[in-house]
């Protein structure tokens, strides 16, 4: 090859990986495919303040969450990755306010932290949608307060006017929100509406002047109506077309059914697991409501979700394998749910417990593997769970009866403030190993678990192998499993 020969290849080569260079940092250095946010805050405190973006699914996916970092004068800047218009949220603490996002936009906010949600001006918009949020908010409240001071009342079957202040409410964020881009936040509200309908039908099923079958047929109607079965609507909800799905199963009088059978007032997690056939049959029947595939689709991915998530792999399997198949053209969905199949098989029963090191009360760190040779209940727990609590007088019991060589408890708090925990403890006074975990759902351990809700229980053999998966209770069959297996042992 000549000189020249030589030049003219290296040129192309070096032309090539130019070219290589600029697709490369198309996909990922291109800064309109970020929006990038500044402003600030007049008071920041102790608070979590975070954006975060929403994430394929609410439980079980990983949190999309960006911290904000801010000056002593309470300034920050952060830029968030977006691949299209969306709305993405401020968080401060337990409130959160919506940001229109675009990609390559540039916004300045302005939070009045003792006002907040409704406190925020935003600078960088097309048109004025933060004061269009600031008057919705204030129109919104007043109602958010009657509905508040009478939940109690509608869960107790009494009359109220809960829904048709839930009404006045999607109606009102339709007025604010219609043709804009904050239209999501009206579909959210259509939903929780809907919801309600079907809860009230749950607590008020057994009157004589209702027809359950036909009130359930005029919500799925009404529902329709309100185009809530599109993928916009089932997008914008909290946890896709969970809830509504839910609610709608529990409007058949299962759980009174199981309860009667049982004797006993089984927790939510049991009539789950008990009713699962009349259930996921009721889940299952909505889906010929939605018309698009799309929306069908990610309806679908997170039923299957939910069953990967809540039942034992075997009873997911056939309908996990058959959306595999069947929505192979919707890759993010499908790769999510393979994802987490494969997450919930590490820690099925026959696999190795997860580790851990946690402190107990007096600061000592405690291991799993301390307690190899025993049985071992794995309690995640937080004072403000209830359920959790209720289980307590039950595992008290349950201490007593089994002997430490053979039977251990460890309570692990997800508690967010450990001095909340330490008060509980005072007041529960109960006398198994109590170790901190902190970080309420994203606590570690209780994480790798791909725990969904507490009261989570996992039993580990004597050889550190989990031997149930969250499908024991205290209070219903712990007893009967403990028994087994010692007697076995």
């Amino acid at each position: 090859m000549t000189l020249f020969g030589s030049t003219l290849f290296f040129k192309k080569i070096g032309s090539f990986l130019v070219l290589c260079s600029c697709v490369l940092c198309i996909n990922s250095c291109n800064p309109t495919s970020r929006i990038n946010l500044s402003g600030h805050l007049n008071y920041v405190g102790s608070a979590q303040i975070y954006i975060s973006k929403k994430p394929i699914h609410y439980k079980y996916a990983p949190k999309n969450r960006f911290p904000l970092s801010f000056s002593k004068e309470g300034e920050f800047k952060r830029s968030v990755p977006i691949d299209s218009t969306q709305l993405i949220h401020l968080h401060i603490g337990d409130k959160k306010y919506p940001i229109v996002a675009e990609p390559g936009q540039t916004l300045e906010l302005e939070i009045n932290r003792a006002k907040f949600p409704e406190g925020v001006h935003v600078q960088g918009y097309p048109q004025p949608w933060d004061s269009l949020l600031t008057a919705y908010y204030k129109s919104e409240q007043p109602l958010m307060n009657q509905i508040n001071a009478q939940l109690t009342d509608f869960q107790l079957g009494n009359s109220t006017a809960v829904i048709s202040l839930y009404k006045d409410r999607y109606r009102l964020a339709k007025k604010y929100f219609n043709d804009t881009p904050l239209i999501g936040l009206y579909y959210k509200t259509v939903g929780e509406y809907l919801v309600k309908r079907l809860e009230d039908l749950k607590y008020n099923r057994d009157q004589k002047n209702i027809n359950p079958e036909k009130r359930r047929q005029d919500i799925l109607k009404e529902a329709q109506k309100l185009h809530f079965f599109t993928f916009k609507s089932l997008y914008a909800q909290r946890a896709g077309i969970r809830d509504f799905t839910n609610a709608y199963a529990n409007t058949f009088g299962v759980a009174d059914s199981l309860d009667e059978k049982y004797q006993q007032d089984l927790m939510e997690y049991d009539v789950k697991q008990l009713g699962y056939a009349t259930l996921d049959s009721a889940r299952t029947a909505v889906l010929k409501y939605i018309p698009d595939r799309r929306a069908k689709a990610y309806a679908k991915m997170y039923l299957i979700a939910e069953r990967i998530g809540g039942m034992p792999l075997d009873v997911s399997q056939s309908s996990y394998q058959q959306y595999l198949r069947e929505y192979s053209d919707f890759p993010r969905y499908t790769s999510f749910l393979r994802s987490f199949h494969k997450k919930i098989e590490r820690v099925s029963p026959g696999h190795p417990a997860v580790p851990f090191a946690l402190p107990n009360r007096n600061g000592k760190i405690v291991r799993m593997n301390d307690f190899r040779g025993k049985y071992v209940l794995l309690d995640f727990w937080a004072s403000w769970c209830i359920p959790c609590l209720d289980e307590f007088p039950y595992m008290k019991q349950i201490y007593k009866e089994y002997p430490r060589k053979k039977f251990e408890i460890l309570g692990i708090s997800i508690e967010k403030d450990s001095l909340q925990w330490r008060k509980a403890m005072r007041k529960y006074q109960n006398t198994w190993p109590q170790l901190y975990g902190g970080h309420e759902f994203q606590q570690r351990t209780f994480h790798t678990y791909r725990g969904g809700g507490i009261p989570f229980y996992i039993l580990v053999g004597p050889k550190g192998k989990i031997i149930r998966y969250n499908d024991v209770r205290p209070s219903f069959n712990l007893p009967r499993v403990l028994d087994s297996l010692i007697t076995e042992s």
